[in-house]
């Protein structure tokens, strides 16, 4: 993302990073069961926490080039804070996770609303 790409193709980068990552995390956090058990010290949390960072940079370029996008810049924020507190827990309840995906919704929301409008 630099200072000459077209807002289309920012958002569809983001958008990208973000259900990759909603893929992942929720492939990892299963919520079958009562109680979801995680390793925040497993290699696949470590790779998806990094992973997050990565997605907070792209963030923070799409925050710098389109400071008037204030409702998407709060939905990704919110959505990889979730993400990360996640992941950093031992135990997960459905509860959380399903909070997780309801954050998750709203951002992607945003994200069909904006794109929506350069189709």
């Amino acid at each position: 993302m630099d200072e000459y790409t077209p807002k289309y193709f920012d958002i569809a980068q983001l958008e990208y990073l973000c259900e990759k990552l909603y893929t992942e995390c929720d492939l990892l956090l299963n919520e079958n069961t009562q109680f979801a058990v995680n390793d925040p010290t497993a290699t696949e949390s470590l790779l998806l926490n990094d992973f997050i960072e990565h997605i907070a940079n792209v963030g923070i370029n799409y925050r710098i080039k389109y400071s008037q996008d204030t409702a998407l810049v709060e939905a990704l924020d919110q959505f990889l804070d979730h993400s990360s507190q996640l992941l950093g827990n031992y135990g997960v309840t459905p509860k959380e996770i399903k909070e997780w995906k309801q954050l998750s919704d709203t951002l992607f929301q945003y994200f069909n609303k904006t794109i929506n409008k350069y189709e």
